[in-house]
């Protein structure tokens, strides 16, 4: 008696399971917002990738970024070791040694040595040496940053561009949905009236040309996550937040002598204005010092031998100056002139930089406040107008939104390349 109830309750449920899906889909497709009329849904928990987790990411896994840091590391030790002197000598030997019986004991002056050589550059070369090296790491430190902030600019940039590609992706699948329902309106009226075989046309024409613009977008899409993949891995793949981020301001004045790309080619310099002085240490002789200390054996009759000590100093003498130190120091002197001009030459480039970008963000801001305070509201206005009855047709409330879509789409362009060109003054400012 309780069996048939039972299959009766597992069939209602089986029922019940095959058909929830099917109206749920139907109720979430019936109630989706519209492209045009709400924004996105942010992708549930950790699933998004912001602005912020695609810079932290690429700060900690770049590899290029990575290669300046160990570049920076290198010169941290080179400048430990750059002002030591350079390692002593051990020399071992056995001299005089007679040739006819090869014994060490017949000759007076046949012994066997054991010493220690010391070179020592000319002049003030050791402390020159140490604080090129200091120049060197200071350039390799400023290096480092230049990477980093040029790092985050990339980032931000692609980020951005990613963010746009996809919001045209949206608006173009909107606009073909609008696109079809002119087609099936035109088609509809083309069967009562026969004037209306070349709107029929049109508008196979206009969906035709929508589905034509989708495969390169998608293309542009792939390819933009890609080059963002280079510096973050596959977080690349991750979905964008809806919401346009909001980058820092960047500072009102820029001082062009702060930003690390002069900051390097001043340390360039300063270190070729000591490679001039290191060339000139060259007029000054160097010198090694040789002790060394020598064991005689006993004479043949037993009789002791004294030991013998030797010191030595060894110069150089820097006789040929003509061709050799006065050609290296013009050399040093030339490059020192070069180096100048280059710090001189960024210079002026990172302040014409700013003041470019200041001028293109001052006219894309005016430009977004046009179209958020006059283009848009007037579409819109336009599309509430339609909605309330006062259009003619169905077809002029479709013009109106995809007037929207289109003034929507144009703003959302002004914003991003705003915002990219912030990423840019930030480059040069600072965070």
């Amino acid at each position: 008696m309780l069996s048939l109830p039972l299959y009766s309750l597992i069939g209602i449920i089986l029922i019940i399971q095959a058909l929830t899906p099917v109206a749920v889909r139907a109720d979430e497709t019936a109630n989706a917002p519209s492209l045009a009329r709400g924004p996105r849904l942010d992708p549930i928990g950790d699933e998004s990738l912001t602005l912020t987790q695609a810079e932290s990411l690429a700060q900690n896994h770049a590899p290029w970024l990575a290669h300046h840091r160990t570049n920076a590391n290198a010169a941290a030790e080179r400048a430990v070791y750059a002002s030591r002197l350079p390692d002593p000598q051990l020399v071992l030997g056995a001299l005089n040694v007679p040739t006819d019986t090869w014994k060490l004991d017949r000759e007076d002056m046949t012994m066997t040595m054991v010493g220690l050589r010391q070179s020592f550059p000319p002049g003030d070369t050791l402390a020159l040496r140490s604080r090129r090296a200091e120049k060197e790491l200071t350039r390799e430190q400023a290096k480092f940053e230049t990477e980093r902030r040029n790092l985050l600019k990339q980032v931000r940039q692609t980020w951005l561009e990613l963010y746009f590609q996809e919001e045209s992706l949206r608006r173009l699948q909107e606009l073909r949905r609008l696109q079809e329902k002119q087609l099936q309106a035109a088609e509809g009226r083309s069967r009562a009236v026969a004037d209306m075989q070349q709107v029929v046309i049109r508008a196979h024409q206009a969906v035709a040309r929508v589905n034509e613009r989708e495969p390169m977008l998608k293309a542009q899409i792939a390819r933009t996550r890609a080059q963002l993949g280079r510096w973050i891995g596959a977080a690349a793949t991750l979905p964008l937040p809806a919401a346009l981020p909001v980058l820092p301001a960047p500072a009102t004045e820029f001082d062009a002598a702060r930003h690390p790309e002069w900051l390097a080619s001043e340390a360039m310099s300063d270190a070729a204005r000591l490679e001039v002085d290191m060339a000139r240490q060259d007029y000054k002789p160097a010198w090694m010092l040789d002790l060394s200390y020598g064991l005689r054996r006993p004479m043949p009759d037993g009789t002791e031998r004294p030991n013998m000590a030797t010191a030595m100093v060894t110069l150089d003498l820097p006789v040929f100056r003509a061709k050799r130190q006065d050609r290296r120091l013009a050399e040093k002197q030339a490059m020192e002139n070069g180096a100048r001009f280059e710090s001189e030459d960024k210079r002026r480039e990172l302040e014409a930089m700013y003041q470019s970008l200041r001028a293109e963000h001052a006219a894309l801001a005016e430009r977004a406040k046009i179209f958020e305070e006059q283009l848009l509201p007037a579409m819109r206005r336009e599309a509430q107008t339609t909605i309330a009855g006062f259009a003619r047709d169905q077809a002029e409330y479709r013009d109106a939104r995809m007037k929207v879509l289109d003034t929507d789409l144009e703003y959302t362009r002004v914003r991003v390349d705003l915002a990219k060109t912030q990423a840019e003054l930030l480059y040069l400012t600072g965070e």
